[in-house]
């Protein structure tokens, strides 16, 4: 038995410290099960008596494996055979003397079963036949559970091979009609004398099974002993879990109230008796988490009961308000949806809180705002907690922030404001207050600000006038900030309020502790998008601010006080705008110039900076972008900007010039000039400016020289640091540049300055596309494509950006260079850049043939009055039909995204129609799809969708390919489930 190949890759797959090993194995295990031989394989192991545990799991995951997929490969005469083969198994798995680890065999063999029963209608009276064989042996009555409880769950399994109509017979014949019948031997069973606590266990999981299906009525339920004995077993620790969960299961069946009023009358006593014996059992949170489990599944199922209902039920709330007290922060959200549904049903009351009747029910939503505020408070500053623990508490804050929304929806906004500030003042009067008591409702003040009205006048202006006397602890104060940060809207309808929160806020800076100074640096963002057209006479105080206080502070708060200032910037008129940008800006770019020490008499080859400097410039870079990030550009451009372009960009040219081989500077810059090409018009970067000339009398925006101005310059730069660095960035701004010029490079038909501008940057362009490929081949030399991901993300983007914008790329020698690249990229598992690839091959396989390719046009936003040219893309597609086709349909088969399918499909399509006619296209295709490993796709697939191929290239019909591509990703999938399932069986990595 040792030398079986199936128990040598299990001992492989368990055992084997190897992960390519472990792989191999589990491959060769999936595609085994896909096989004929697998059916008696699986037998003779799961028989054999000294088969290892391991041996019998796979067997009995096999057997379920192929009933559920390849119950086909079996005649129907064969059937009866194999289901009394798994039931004759059943007996001595059963036994005392069965290895630890059965149950697990068992639980596959009875869901085989199963799946078995539903697509063997020739099986009558499955259920009776199960219970007469099994029923009367107690060694046998756990399996008869098991087979029951997993019978209904299998029923609606969407795997296995039913129609919609023969799944309705099969589930009314087989499922439905046995209902009655299992409720009886389930009540049998639970009144049996000396019945045991397992089997117990196996009666309520298996009733838990037909409730949810929908089998078994609660009505039903409740007419049997199982009612009662589900709620006596309470009492039992072994039995409690399991009753809990079927008590919850019945509760939740009897949702529909209309149909169901005689179980809830019957369930709610029972349920609210429940709250005795949660204070009896305080100490004990496990019990306490099943009963609040019960309260709160009855709480949501008859919230409209207790709004029509409210004095009967009170009870019931009171209760579950008790679990929301509990102090283990566990236990409490249980409740959660609790209060979010019954609020919802009050607010539909009309004027339920002026009605008396809800009185009480409003009452114990202002208690929930104080127990909710109780639990925000942080631990004693002597207890110590777990980052974890920390990270828990954090998050578990902020879910009771949404229950504090649901107070607000029930006693209104403006009171829960203004307990949350009583809250603060009773913590005050006391002798020496807790850091804790005051940080909780101010915590709870801003989780509440989406339900307060930014016009209220009632409770805001005193909460603002509390915050700079409340205690300078870090954490009130980070507190105090984000409350301010949270009523921002409120700040803009009270403007005379600003002075004084800018203040408390730029004070935030100046405390020791990094959480307040974020906090401050995420106020003045929100404060300054909300309010800025009040927000234009502070700018000189905030430049101040900026030249004082921004080297002391972290680099992630000045960028957001930097965006902050930005968003007042970009509410101002163009030419005001530009000025204040310039104020703000025009320091940090001196500085950088400093720092390089730049002038007239150095020249840029003598520039020498420290780490610590290019650290500094860095920075700066981040704070350029940041202004840029919010403001983007003006419009109208003001002339007075046009000189502006030369002078930053001839500080970032010698930054890439000296330093490009520096990572986060070629990062940081990258992003500046991106920024840049947003900002400045066109014709201001080509040289060619109309309207105004620069300061120094040039329409060249004052750039260092050279034909083509600044872009000349900057794509030459992209070309050499690239070349240099081999960093995506340099490639992801060539792709920028395409964007941003390739409307005046198609336009260039008009004559004069500008068709001589459009017709030079094309040219640039075009040596620029040259200069990358070539470059990336060379570094492809040394590396494998998966090593280098962001650069072949960023190459296929450029790739895409030159064939959308810029056809007459194709014309270009370098194309089938470009087209290895592309392939290359298709080896890298990130999403975006498959997708990316095979929307590029799709594009370019597009020129394969004169004929108009609708699909593509209406993927791609390409020039519509784009000529083809197969000429030039025809040869390089024969050069590379295999390898394209090769990762293609193993890309769709194994592991790309589905979304990658419409353009694999664009592809075959146009494959079809240039090369199908001598039979080609059929040979790649067939050599792809041989190369594809059977425990990824049937050969039965392979061969349906290589005859859909040929029946359509026969028929002429190419473009039906693609729902040939269709079809074989559905085959893919349907394995990718298979192996999902007996991974997860099997629990291998």
């Amino acid at each position: 038995m040792a030398d079986n190949p199936v128990l040598q890759a299990l001992q492989t797959l368990y055992h084997d410290p190897d992960t390519a090993a472990k792989r191999r194995a589990n491959e060769w295990l999936q595609e085994f099960q896909h096989s004929t031989e697998a059916w008696q394989t699986a037998h003779i192991l799961l028989n054999a008596p000294d088969s290892p545990l391991e041996g019998r799991l796979f067997s009995a995951q096999t057997l379920r494996a192929k009933i559920t997929y390849d119950l086909s490969q079996l005649p129907r005469e064969s059937l009866p055979p194999l289901r009394d083969s798994l039931l004759n198994v059943l007996l001595p798995l059963s036994s005392p003397s069965a290895p630890t680890g059965t149950k697990a065999v068992l639980l596959q063999l009875c869901l085989a079963i199963s799946d078995l029963a539903l697509q063997m209608p020739e099986w009558e009276n499955v259920v009776p036949n199960m219970i007469e064989r099994f029923g009367t042996d107690p060694a046998m009555v756990t399996v008869l559970l098991l087979f029951l409880k997993t019978l209904p769950e299998e029923a609606t399994n969407p795997r296995i091979p039913l129609g919609q109509d023969e799944a309705r017979a099969i589930l009314n014949r087989l499922v439905s009609g046995s209902a009655g019948r299992v409720l009886e031997v389930l009540t049998m069973y639970i009144q049996a004398e000396g019945v045991t606590t397992p089997i117990q266990i196996s009666v309520f999981e298996a009733l838990r099974s037909w409730l949810q299906a929908g089998e078994v009525a609660a009505s039903q339920v409740a007419a049997t002993p199982l009612f009662s004995a589900a709620f006596s077993a309470l009492a039992s620790d072994q039995l409690f879990d399991a009753a809990v969960d079927l008590l919850c299961d019945l509760i939740h069946e009897t949702q529909e109230l209309n149909d169901n009023m005689t179980v809830v009358q019957e369930i709610v006593p029972r349920v609210i008796a429940l709250r005795g014996e949660m204070e009896r059992y305080k100490d004990d949170p496990d019990r306490v988490r099943g009963y609040c489990r019960i309260l709160c599944e009855a709480g949501e199922c008859y919230q409209s009961l207790i709004v029509q209902h409210p004095g009967d039920l009170l009870p019931l709330v009171q209760a579950i308000a008790e679990c929301a007290a509990y102090p283990d922060l566990d236990i409490v959200p249980i409740t959660f949806y609790f209060w979010y549904a019954l609020s919802e049903s009050l607010e539909r009351q009309e004027n339920f809180s002026q009605n008396p009747a809800y009185t009480p029910i409003l009452s114990i939503f202002s208690d929930l705002q104080s127990i909710i505020i109780s639990h925000l408070h942080f631990p004693p500053d002597d207890e110590q907690q777990t980052a974890q623990e920390r990270d828990e508490f954090r998050t578990f804050r902020h879910r009771m922030g949404d229950t504090l929304k649901d107070c607000c929806h029930v006693l209104g906004a403006t009171v829960c404001l203004k307990k949350s500030y009583d809250l603060i003042l009773s913590a005050l009067s006391q002798p020496s207050p807790s850091w804790q008591a005051i940080e909780a409702p101010l915590f709870s003040m801003r989780s509440m600000g989406a339900e307060v009205d930014p016009n209220d006048d009632e409770v805001l202006p005193h909460i603002m006038t509390l915050l700079p006397t409340l205690p300078q602890h870090p954490k009130i104060r980070y507190a105090s900030i984000l409350v301010i940060s949270r009523y921002s809207p409120w700040l803009n309808r009270h403007p005379e309020h600003l002075t004084f929160t800018l203040s408390y806020v730029s004070a935030g800076f100046e405390m020791a502790d990094e959480q307040v100074s974020a906090a401050a640096a995420h106020a003045m963002k929100f404060i300054c998008q909300d309010c800025t057209t009040h927000l234009v006479p502070f700018l000189p105080q905030l430049h101040m601010f900026m030249e004082g206080a921004g080297e002391k502070l972290g680099q992630e708060d000045v960028v957001e006080v930097c965006e902050a200032i930005a968003y007042i910037i970009d509410g101002m008129l163009p030419a005001e705008a530009a000025s204040a940008l310039s104020q703000f800006c025009s320091p940090l770019i001196t500085r950088i110039q400093t720092l390089l020490s730049l002038s007239p008499s150095v020249p840029s080859s003598s520039v020498s900076v420290s780490e610590g400097d290019l650290e500094k410039i860095s920075d700066m870079l981040e704070q350029i972008d940041a202004y840029l990030s919010i403001v983007r550009t003006l419009s109208p451009f003001p002339p007075s900007c046009y000189p502006s372009a030369g002078r930053i960009y001839a500080i970032l040219d010698v930054l890439l010039e000296k330093f490009g081989g520096v990572y986060h500077i070629s990062e940081k810059v990258g992003s500046v000039l991106r920024r840049g090409l947003i900002f400045f018009p066109a014709e201001v970067l080509v040289g060619s400016g109309v309207g105004a000339e620069g300061e120094d009398g040039n329409r060249s925006g004052g750039t260092r020289g050279g034909e083509g101005g600044l872009v000349s310059q900057l794509i030459k730069r992209m070309q050499t640091s690239f070349e240099e660095t081999g960093y995506a960035s340099y490639l992801w701004i060539m792709g920028k540049i395409v964007d941003k010029f390739s409307d005046m490079v198609l336009s260039s038909t008009s004559g004069g300055e500008t068709e001589a501008a459009g017709r030079m940057v094309g040219e640039l362009l075009g040596r620029g596309f040259e200069s990358v490929t070539t470059s990336l081949g060379r570094l492809l030399e040394r590396k494998v494509a998966v090593e280098i991901p962001d650069v072949m993300d960023d190459y296929v983007h450029l790739f895409l950006s030159y064939l959308i914008h810029l056809p007459p790329i194709l014309a270009s020698p370098l194309l089938p260079l470009a087209l290895s690249h592309t392939l290359q990229a298709l080896t890298c598992p990130a999403t975006s850049i498959i997708l990316t690839s095979v929307d590029v091959l799709a594009l370019l396989s597009s020129h394969l043939s004169l004929s108009p390719s609708p699909s593509s046009a209406s993927t791609f936003s390409s020039r519509a009055s784009t000529p083809k040219n197969p000429s030039a893309v025809r040869p390089i597609f024969a050069q590379y039909a295999r390898p394209t086709l090769s990762l293609l349909l193993k890309g769709l088969i194994a592991d790309f995204p589905d979304e990658a399918s419409e353009p694999i499909g664009q592809v075959l399509v146009h494959f079809a129609v240039t090369f199908g006619g001598g039979g080609e296209m059929e040979a790649w295709v067939g050599e792809a799809l041989a190369g594809v490993g059977g425990h990824l796709v049937l050969p039965a697939d392979k061969e349906a969708f290589l005859g859909h191929v040929h029946e359509c290239v026969t028929n002429g019909q190419p473009e039906k390919i693609k729902y040939a591509v269709h079809g074989l990703l559905r085959a893919a999938r349907r394995m990718r489930e298979r192996g999902r399932q007996s991974r997860k069986s099997l629990g291998a990595v």
